[in-house]
């Protein structure tokens, strides 16, 4: 079993409801103590279950932050695929942040991940999927792309913007709008030069 599954999928509903109590408590957790300061036995604590039940469905920590992120990252796709490569500009980095910033626990996750190299692992195999799909979504706009060329394109430029935003959560509101105005500069001059198709601000 790798590290990151989970022991057993609940079936029941009562099994669900608890499944999806540790995850919640989990994303609470988390927030307050970082990545370093999550543990097992402190979520079972403030779950208010005993820490047999947690290891019921999760063998360690990681495999809790990764079934958090696994959801996240669902979520998030499904805000990217809508977009399409749209969302490279300004407007759609812009509404990247602030969904980020109201979902649950998002950004304490976001930190999880950017800690823990495992964790990290889950985010760069995402950017190769979402990097995939906004390059054959470019290609239907112009036959005469690369397909090859457009995934690392596409791929330097979801991962650029990805660590951007991961500087911006601790910074005065000013100064992380500074540096994802200067994000988008450099992604529009970068996209300009090796992008044939325009990338259109979202509405």
């Amino acid at each position: 079993m790798s590290e990151l599954e989970i022991r057993r999928r609940p079936v029941q509903e009562r099994s669900a409801k608890t499944f999806d109590h540790i995850l919640e408590t989990a994303g609470v957790v988390l927030e307050e103590t970082g990545w370093d300061g999550f543990s097992t036995n402190l979520l079972a604590e403030r779950a208010g279950i005993g820490i047999q039940t947690l290891y019921r469905y999760f063998p360690n920590k990681l495999s809790v932050v990764a079934t958090l992120a696994k959801r996240l990252i669902e979520e998030w796709d499904s805000w990217f695929l809508e977009l399409g490569p749209n969302w490279l500009g300004r407007s759609g980095i812009d509404l990247f942040v602030e969904r980020l910033k109201n979902q649950p626990g998002g950004v304490a996750i976001r930190r999880a991940m950017a800690a823990s190299p495992i964790l990290r692992a889950l985010d760069r195999e995402d950017n190769q999927r979402l990097a995939e799909q906004f390059a054959g979504d470019l290609i239907v706009r112009d036959s005469t792309l690369d397909y090859d060329d457009m995934v690392l394109t596409i791929l330097v430029a979801l991962e650029a913007v990805v660590a951007v935003v991961d500087l911006t959560y601790d910074l005065p509101s000013s100064k992380a709008d500074r540096m994802i105005e200067l994000c988008v500069e450099m992604q529009g001059a970068y996209l300009a030069r090796h992008v044939p198709v325009r990338i259109k601000e979202v509405q």
